[in-house]
């Protein structure tokens, strides 16, 4: 076994890691925040709606995903070394603004705590309700900000992938080009928007860590065919 056939080897097996880490993610959504419904008015709930899950599903829920969400960057590995033949800088920049977007997922995720506990408080409490309504405004609004950070990182970082395949000097047929973040997330979307109750909204919570997952599955499929 060469140098080479060893890296790839190991390069495999952080991948499959990071799928790990996407997997147990998928779950920790399912814990925090499924409920029996169709995807299609999940979707359309608001975090108001988390007013109603148990103390113990958010904190297992939030936790368990915190915990994993930064093993889910070790999947990205087979992605850099995929895009490296095109030069180091391009494979690094898609790599760094990629792996920040699921740092920035972590936030996101840890929002969900606060988010559940405020709103059991204000459905819990007789006075200040007022009060505690204007801190969860302030709390939805720095999370908007979090999924402005996250789908800007994704968009760049979407265009940056493809114009790199695009230029046919990555390890990555042309065509692979149109399988970018930004693309499966857009189909994942629709697909899992009309799934029907319970299964849906069951599935609905975890869209962001599917799509991450058929993404990073596609890429080390290729990678190992590959095997360079």
């Amino acid at each position: 076994m060469n140098c080479r056939t060893s890296r790839t080897d190991f390069v495999i097996v952080l991948g499959l890691i990071g799928i790990l880490g996407m997997l147990i993610t998928i779950i920790s959504d399912f814990i925090l925040l499924a409920k029996p419904t169709d995807a299609y008015t999940f979707f359309k709930m608001g975090t108001e709606t988390m007013a109603d899950i148990s103390s113990w599903r958010i904190t297992v829920g939030t936790f368990l995903g915190v915990i994993v969400l930064p093993i889910q960057i070790l999947g990205l590995i087979p992605l850099y070394y995929a895009l490296k033949p095109a030069g180091k800088v391009q494979s690094r920049i898609v790599f760094f603004i990629s792996a920040h977007a699921l740092m920035m997922g972590v936030g996101f995720h840890t929002a969900y705590a606060y988010m559940g506990s405020g709103w059991r408080l204000y459905h819990n409490v007789v006075t200040d309700k007022d009060l505690v309504l204007d801190l969860m405004h302030r709390y939805d609004f720095y999370w908007r900000i979090i999924i402005i950070i996250m789908m800007s990182e994704l968009i760049v970082s979407s265009i940056l992938y493809v114009i790199i395949l695009l230029k046919g000097k990555s390890m990555f047929p042309k065509w692979m080009a149109l399988l970018n973040p930004v693309f499966i997330m857009a189909l994942v979307l629709p697909l899992i928007a009309v799934l029907p109750a319970p299964v849906g909204g069951y599935v609905a919570p975890a869209v962001l860590n599917i799509s991450t997952l058929v993404f990073v599955s596609i890429i080390m499929i290729q990678y190992k065919r590959k095997k360079v």
